[in-house]
């Protein structure tokens, strides 16, 4: 099968957003996201896509993915940023920019409370990959190591000495393609309320040097 990896365009943000829920689904049945924009999948993708496509450069804008194509279609895709430079502050306005109010921030903060204790944090200087996902039909044809490797490749011609990325624990295959890559397990946070909710322990961290 012939593909190509390239950046990802505004364009993309359909197919993207899915991704994006479907890497915080991981291999459980509840999404993170589900808890993060309640109410219809469809509104749901639309905020991802909205976050995707906004002019604030969040970690969720478009400029910090790869996506990888066959035939015209993603099959999957991937995004790779320093939280210094994409995250806190941004976050706050690209949520904002998406019509999040106070009220409805603050419920939010409020309910993704169990996720907030378990979801590790990253040292400061590291290229920190999220929102790895391949759709269905496409898994098992490594998809996800070339994505890795050139997303890494990005950060190590950025100046990145380290990697970082956060996983739900129990994800086994995805454990498998990030200790492939050269990742190892630094941390693992659990929580009672997060394993009700998720159907999982907690989150780990993996890291790796560049």
């Amino acid at each position: 099968m012939e593909s190509l990896i390239r950046p990802a365009v505004p364009g993309d943000a359909p197919e993207v957003a899915t991704l994006m829920y479907l890497a915080a689904k991981s291999h459980v049945e509840t999404s993170i996201y589900d808890l993060t924009f309640p109410g219809s999948m469809e509104g749901r993708l639309a905020k991802l896509a909205a976050l995707f496509t906004a002019q604030t450069r969040s970690w969720y804008h478009y400029s910090h993915y790869l996506v990888s194509e066959s035939g015209g279609s993603i099959m999957g895709s991937l995004c790779g940023f320093n939280e210094q430079e994409a995250g806190g502050r941004l976050m706050q306005e690209a949520y904002s920019e998406i019509g999040t109010d106070r009220a409805e921030g603050k419920a939010m903060f409020e309910r993704m409370q169990p996720f907030h204790r378990v979801n590790p944090k990253h040292y400061e200087d590291s290229w920190v990959i999220e929102h790895v996902a391949v759709f269905p039909e496409y898994r098992g044809q490594g998809v996800i190591s070339a994505l890795l490797q050139q997303i890494l490749d990005r950060g190590r011609e950025r100046g990145y000495s380290s990697a970082e990325l956060n996983m739900l624990i129990g994800n086994t295959p995805a454990q498998r393609a990030y200790e492939k890559a050269g990742f190892f397990i630094v941390e693992e946070n659990s929580d009672d309320e997060f394993m009700r909710i998720f159907g999982s322990p907690g989150m780990a961290r993996l890291y790796m040097h560049l």
